[in-house]
């Protein structure tokens, strides 16, 4: 009798440890809804699994101690999918993407116009990447005068290409700028901002430091401020970008906008910035060669 007892025991501890449920559904293409045949549907942690068929469907049986499906698929990101209550579900791909940044390794050389005030000037720009693990370091220096008494330099350091994603990066973006201009007006800030890249969208935020001098006025203003932009890459057959942003400090508001155009191996900017009574358009030519 006890025997008896503990088969039947044993039998029942079976079949309670050996329950699953069927799940069924189908697998699409993320970005245009198409269903994708041959997609690998693995229950995660064991080797049980199948594939779609040419119409994207599956079924398979998942024992009740399990709950997670990974789909898998050559040039798609891999998911995994938390099953709950429902027996028929619907699971979307991402395409997979290799990110590859041509602008790693340049070295720029400029011409720089100022049509309103400073009429001579030049740019210089490099960008290195120490190793595969770093973000893109990007520098470089312009200076504009009209050979007198007016002076506006801008000196730029750069990280790019931090967090990246198939859908989003981030940069880092530090600045200096010192003007001097009609002996009257003199320039100092300094600027900290990240950029956050959505495809070809960029939305613009940090913060800066001034200290603007006005001496026909007795005006002293030192200040902190943030910072606010947009910006958008428009490629083919254009290949041009644009950004603009403000920052706002106490008693004063300094502007900055570009327009950055392809050619080739030929790059020209237009550029428009603005600090209270000072404003300048810049006009620039130049390359960028690889190395």
């Amino acid at each position: 009798m006890k025997k008896a007892l503990l088969l039947l025991f044993l039998f029942t501890s079976g079949i309670t440890f050996c329950q699953s449920k069927e799940y069924s559904g189908i697998v699409k293409v993320k970005s245009d809804k198409t269903p994708l045949p041959g997609v690998n549907v693995v229950i995660k942690g064991t080797k049980i699994g199948t594939k779609t068929d040419f119409d994207g469907y599956f079924k398979i049986s998942v024992p009740d101690s399990l709950n997670i499906l990974s789909f898998s698929f050559l040039g798609f990101q891999t998911l995994e999918y938390k099953l709950e209550t429902e027996k028929k579900i619907e699971v979307f791909l991402k395409e997979d993407c290799n990110i590859d940044w041509f602008d790693e390794r340049h070295i720029g050389f400029y011409l720089n116009s100022g049509v309103v005030n400073n009429p001579v000037g030049g740019l210089i720009h490099f960008s290195f990447t120490p190793n595969y693990n770093w973000p893109t370091i990007k520098t470089g220096i312009s200076y504009q005068t009209n050979l007198k008494e007016n002076k506006f330099l801008n000196a730029y350091l750069n990280f790019h290409h931090l967090f990246v994603s198939c859908d989003f990066n981030a940069d880092i973006n530090t600045a200096l700028r010192n003007l001097e201009y009609d002996n009257n007006i003199e320039l100092t800030a300094y600027s900290v901002e990240t950029s956050l890249n959505f495809n070809r969208f960029n939305a613009i935020v940090g913060l800066s430091t001034i200290d603007y001098n006005k001496t026909s006025e007795n005006e002293n203003i030192n200040s902190i401020g943030p910072t606010f932009g947009l910006g958008t890459w428009i490629g083919q057959p254009f290949l041009m970008s644009i950004s603009a942003k403000t920052t706002i400090y106490k008693n004063l508001s300094e502007y900055h906008a570009e327009i950055k155009k392809q050619y080739k191996g030929i790059y020209g900017f237009l550029k428009y910035y603005k600090v209270n009574d000072f404003n300048e358009l810049s006009l620039g030519i130049g390359i960028e060669l690889s190395y």
